[in-house]
């Protein structure tokens, strides 16, 4: 991704797969991440649990991914980036920067305790004795400066971004051409 120029929001032509580096905003409500209660318009959380016995290793028990679609500012102008579509058509990378975890002698607040049993998981064995686990968040924050690659169409819309227009760009991922999204700063150079 880092390999392709960005470009600017108003030069955009139609069907362009296109790059563009801004700050995301909210469209419309936000979503709140679970673990660090942030307003975000993306996140992913992973939760892995070690296995005991002869090989320890760790497996995930939670992999969860939420969005919504949000407008991404660039040089003064927005684009809305459709992200609450089929994770066939987007690839999401999101730098973890929120990361606790739970052991033997490691109890997990009581707000982990509840993400997991909302996922019909809990942080006990069965002799009472804490699981060893890793939780994980990524999101993207309202004002984070993020890249998108995606698919560009100019369709009419009810987001009045630009007053002598009433089309925005859109920003979306198909089959061939897959939406990527990232908060992660390599991408950007």
């Amino acid at each position: 991704m880092k390999k392709i120029p960005s470009k600017q929001i108003q030069l955009a032509k139609e069907n362009e797969y296109l790059k563009i580096i801004g700050k995301a905003h909210c469209i419309d409500t936000p979503l709140i991440s679970p673990i660090s209660k942030r307003k975000c318009v993306y996140y992913q959380i992973k939760v892995e649990e070690r296995s005991g016995g002869k090989n320890k290793s760790w497996h995930t028990i939670i992999n969860e991914e939420k969005a919504v679609d949000f407008s991404i500012e660039s040089s003064g102008e927005k684009a809305i980036v459709q992200a609450y579509s089929s994770s066939n058509y987007k690839m999401v990378h999101l730098v973890k920067d929120v990361k606790r975890e739970s052991g033997i002698l490691n109890d997990p607040p009581k707000f982990l305790e509840n993400y997991l049993a909302s996922h019909g998981k809990d942080s006990t064995g069965f002799f009472g004795f804490n699981k060893t686990m890793h939780f994980q968040e990524g999101i993207i924050e309202i004002g984070e400066e993020i890249s998108v690659l995606g698919t560009a169409n100019w369709k009419v819309s009810d987001h009045m971004f630009d007053k002598y227009s009433t089309q925005n760009l859109f920003i979306s991922g198909n089959k061939t051409n897959k939406l990527l999204i990232t908060d992660d700063p390599k991408a950007k150079v």
